[in-house]
């Protein structure tokens, strides 16, 4: 029997390929009992919990909960957890004698399933329901079964439960009872054509309790177990066989088809069944990514897009195996090998500094080309007299603090640093991808050491960090390293109006902004005053977040695409991999967002995917008004011109040109108190490289003018005055303060506030010990990646080198 030569396969072991991390609630998951999990065709993960289903996106979970009045009573279903996808976007979740569904345009679960029902022409009360391949809804009623495609009813058994059903092909339909038989028809007309038997007839009682289905090519899988065991059988379709697999004895949950093998979750580990060579393996402990060993029950296994493995637990939530995993080995002080190690490196020392900057390590790699690890990131000369080429965070690392350098037997330079390792990957003496290994990876969460980094005599390099000693081979990155993109589907996960989140539903100003779901909306039609939107999106890279690449253009802005990642400086990709693309201040019109992700920098496969923001013109601004507005102005202006003389006409236009610079003194103040109290972040002109603003320098004599003015005008409160006071005030004469204001007075105020928080992050470099990034806070910008760029523009150097320049 295939059962015998199945178990003789069947040896506990663990999974050398896949470490899991946990995903909880402290991640935000909704609930640790991860009950049933589905990738969607776009990539996102659905997890049901008890009484919840959690969107996933690779940064956030969107959690939505079930209450009993979103239940609906099916008398006839005994089993367990069950997700169906249908044809009209709905999501329906069974369990033991009731179904819940989910509006997947809204992503709320629906309170009146009787409704839904009600479109399939239904009236009576539903026994059970099924959702077949094609997403077709399936209904039992007074033990009948109908479909709304189908014109015919089939009559059920009068005493059996039917467990599961599912159509083949479009072309057979098969029905499965408790006793474990199976009743086949013909799917077009309901005829039915034969019967059979699961298994024998002794093992009708054993395993009546549940069953699971999986469709696969010309046949199916199916679960059945019992009381504590269970079985695994397989049917060919065509010629109308089924075979046992094998049997377990424990409870199999789930399964799935990935790569050839069939997985199926137990009450303790997993199986894996190879489709080819019908071996059987189980993996009854699992490896956690801090490197201890767990024996849990799985509910459900999943594969995302990617490859990576999803495990649904009953109390440990959810464990991710990535499909590419660092083969970073690490071992503790107590590990012998690891103090043999520490004893090698002994004599490895680090230097104090090259070519007079501060340095911790240097190499001189096989090209000649030195490497100078400093704490401002890694300096490579190609030859003695070339300028450096300095990567740091802006372009790949993790961290810029360098520890260790050294090259590996294919020529690429791997770093250690104060948090992560990073490998230069190079193709045809040329940095193709800067590669940043952190604990996603399985890399130590602490410092490595100074110049501590050995490689051995197989090719193996290993690294001193704090607490332990990090080894690897580099040989086993090649498929990483050499990873093929594929067509990845942004998704829009987060959207912001006026700086509020809205969702489906949400309304301003009685107008309800989205009908749908934020991840089912492509066309946003806004009014005139709900012109600043954030968009968040997600490449659903779920194995290495860090290594997400995306490319953006909005047409109607520029034709150019630019590229952004978490090392590209621009501070719009975080380290969950997530894109925030601002849009302030939009004027009316159509804007056409195009995006595409990628793991491999530069290069992007397939079509962009494309989002519609149409901002409406205000009521004013509408032609017949604009026609009649001008009408009644040049009726006024005719009228003036007989009314008044000459002289009066002089007076009335020297007047209406003092109170029209004052307006505009007002408005600029006004402008510029709104931009004091908010973080400076990247206007959409310096995100699409067509930024005037950076053309722009004010001389410190006119920002102490326009903080002057600025104090004055707030002081007044909305009070009237004249440009005499103002001038006074300011310490001027009046023509002197005209000229100036007409100079400046049509720059955007965005220069002057930047002018003058980047004089305040010189003052905090001068007279603190305070970091970078403490710095950027304190300045109000928006990221430290932005504030040194900034700085770097007015003042020719980054902040580090003006605080060493001050030092010196």
């Amino acid at each position: 029997m295939l059962l015998l030569m199945t178990c003789v396969r069947m040896t506990a072991a663990i999974d050398g390929d896949r470490v899991f991390r946990p995903i909880k609630v402290s991640d935000g998951l909704a609930d640790n009992s991860a009950q049933a999990i589905k990738c969607t065709y776009s990539g996102r993960m659905t997890i049901a919990t008890i009484g919840n289903i959690s969107f996933y996106d690779g940064g956030n979970f969107m959690s939505i909960s079930n209450d009993s009045e979103s239940k609906y009573k099916l008398e006839d279903y005994r089993g367990h957890y069950h997700l169906y996808y249908d044809n009209n976007h709905h999501l329906w979740l069974k369990n033991k004698r009731e179904v819940s569904c989910v509006n997947l345009n809204t992503e709320r679960f629906h309170t009146n399933i009787d409704s839904i029902f009600a479109t399939y022409g239904v009236t009576k009360r539903i026994d059970d329901m099924f959702v077949d391949a094609d997403g077709e809804l399936w209904l039992c009623i007074d033990k009948m079964l109908s479909c709304n495609k189908y014109d015919y009813k089939i009559a059920l058994h009068k005493t059996l439960n039917l467990q599961d059903m599912e159509v083949y092909d479009k072309k057979l339909l098969m029905l499965f009872y408790e006793d474990g038989s199976m009743t086949a028809y013909d799917a077009k007309n309901g005829k039915q054509l034969y019967q059979n038997r699961l298994y024998p007839q002794e093992d009708i009682e054993r395993f009546g309790s549940s069953g699971v289905l999986l469709m696969h090519e010309n046949g199916l899988f199916v679960i059945r177990n019992g009381h504590k065991d269970g079985i695994l059988l397989h049917y060919d379709i065509g010629k109308r066989e089924w075979s046992e697999v094998m049997r377990s004895e424990r409870h199999m949950n789930s399964m799935v088809v990935h790569d050839g093998k069939l997985y199926v979750a137990t009450e303790c580990g997993y199986f894996t069944y190879h489709l080819s060579t019908h071996e059987v393996v189980y993996y009854q402990t699992l490896t956690m990514q801090d490197g201890s060993q767990q024996d849990t029950d799985i509910n459900t296994i999943e594969f995302d897009r990617q490859g990576g493995m999803w495990l649904g637990t009953e109390r440990r939530g959810v464990l991710y195996g990535p499909p590419l995993h660092a083969p970073f080995q690490i071992l503790s002080w107590e590990n012998p090998q690891a103090l043999k190690y520490i004893e090698m490196m002994a004599d490895l020392n680090g230097i104090y500094e090259f070519k007079g900057k501060r340095a911790n390590v240097m190499l001189v790699d096989s090209r000649h080309w030195t490497w100078v690890g400093t704490k401002n990131g890694i300096y490579l000369y190609m030859t003695p007299q070339s300028e450096p080429i300095v990567y740091t965070r802006r372009n790949g690392l993790l961290n810029a603090v360098i520890h260790a350098v050294i090259e590996d037997d294919m020529g690429n330079i791997w770093l250690s640093t104060s948090y992560g390792i990073t490998c230069m990957y190079i193709v045809d003496n040329k940095v193709k991808q800067v590669f940043s290994f952190s604990d996603y990876d399985n890399v130590p969460n602490e410092t490595f050491i100074d110049a501590k980094a050995l490689k051995l005599a197989d090719g193996s390099i290993v690294m001193q960090a704090l607490d332990h000693v990090v080894k690897f081979n580099p040989k086993n990155f090649l498929s990483l390293f050499n990873q093929e993109t594929y067509i990845m589907y942004p998704k829009l996960t987060r959207l912001m109006i006026n700086g509020i989140n809205v969702s489906a539903g949400s309304e301003f100003d009685g107008d309800v902004i989205l009908e749908r779901a934020v991840s089912r909306t492509r066309e946003l039609n806004l009014n005139y005053n709900l012109n600043s939107v954030s968009m968040t999106f997600s490449a659903l890279n779920f194995a290495r977040p860090l290594q997400t690449y995306y490319r953006v253009r909005v047409r109607e802005i520029s034709k150019e695409w630019t590229e952004h990642s978490y090392f590209s400086g621009t501070g719009m990709v975080d380290r969950k991999g997530l894109l925030h693309l601002p849009m302030l201040a939009l004027k009316p019109g159509t804007y056409h967002i195009e995006v595409q992700s990628s793991v491999v920098p530069g290069k992007y496969v397939g079509e962009p995917m494309e989002w519609t923001i149409n901002i409406n013109e205000p009521w004013w601004r509408a032609s017949i008004v604009i026609v009649i507005f001008s009408l009644i102005l040049l009726t006024m202006a005719v009228l003036n011109f007989i009314v008044y003389n000459r002289n009066t006409r002089k007076r009335i236009r020297r007047n209406n040109e003092e109170g029209d610079v004052i307006r505009r003194i007002m408005a600029f103040v006004e402008r510029c108190n709104g931009y004091s109290s908010e973080p400076l972040m990247p206007s959409q002109e310096e995100i699409y490289g067509n930024d005037m603003e950076l053309q722009v320098e004010l001389s410190n004599e006119c920002i102490d003018v326009l903080l002057k003015v600025i104090t004055f005008v707030s002081e007044r409160k909305g009070r009237p005055f004249s440009m005499h006071a103002l001038s006074t005030a300011c310490d001027m004469d009046l023509n002197s303060l005209y000229e100036l204001l007409s100079q400046n007075m049509h720059k955007s105020p965005r220069a002057l506030i930047r002018s003058v928080r980047l004089d305040q992050v010189a003052e905090l470099l001068r007279t603190t010990d305070l970091t970078i990034e403490q710095v950027a806070i304190k300045a109000g910008f928006v990221s430290p990646n932005y504030m040194i760029a900034k700085f770097y523009h007015k003042f020719r150097m980054t902040p580090s080198e003006y605080r060493e320049e001050l030092a010196q």
